[in-house]
């Protein structure tokens, strides 16, 4: 199923992804209150007729940062992360973004290697960003073509 808009019915089960897959996770009132923001999307996508992943992100003067992916554990492995994906840098090309920033664990291989895959590069790493473990971050970067959203 392709991905689409997240929304206020989603965030008790985005709430209950959240605390089965980050060690720190964030609150439903902390998805409610940025996806209240004009600048901030949110996207989810379905595996059997129940939300399965979702991912928040930015478009803010020709910049785009996506502030948070995850996927269902129950269900890795089924592209549902690169369809979140996809459907993010879709739509940061139609809103004519030239350039996307994500922050990831530096443990996560398995993220660092789908976000390199869609040809994300890292440019810096911040030290002891994470909390709970503290870990690291890498920043990766995004130079988007200027051509028009995939069909599909």
């Amino acid at each position: 199923m392709a991905p689409r808009p997240l929304v206020e019915a989603d965030l008790d089960r985005v709430a209950a992804l959240e605390r089965a897959v980050f060690t720190d996770p964030w609150s439903r009132r902390s998805f409610e209150e940025l996806l209240g923001q004009p600048h901030v999307r949110g996207i989810a996508v379905d595996d059997d007729g129940r939300l399965a992943g979702y991912a928040l992100f930015t478009v803010v003067s020709g910049e785009g940062e996506i502030l948070n992916l995850a996927v269902d554990p129950a269900v890795r492995r089924r592209g549902l992360g690169r369809r979140l994906l996809e459907a993010i840098l879709d739509q940061l090309r139609v809103a004519g973004t030239t350039h996307v920033f994500l922050e990831v664990r530096q443990s996560n291989h398995a993220a660092i290697q789908l976000y390199a895959g869609f040809g994300f590069r890292s440019v810096s790493l911040r030290r002891a960003y994470y909390r709970n473990p503290t870990e690291h971050a890498v920043t990766m970067a995004l130079q988007l073509s200027p051509e028009a959203a995939r069909k599909g």
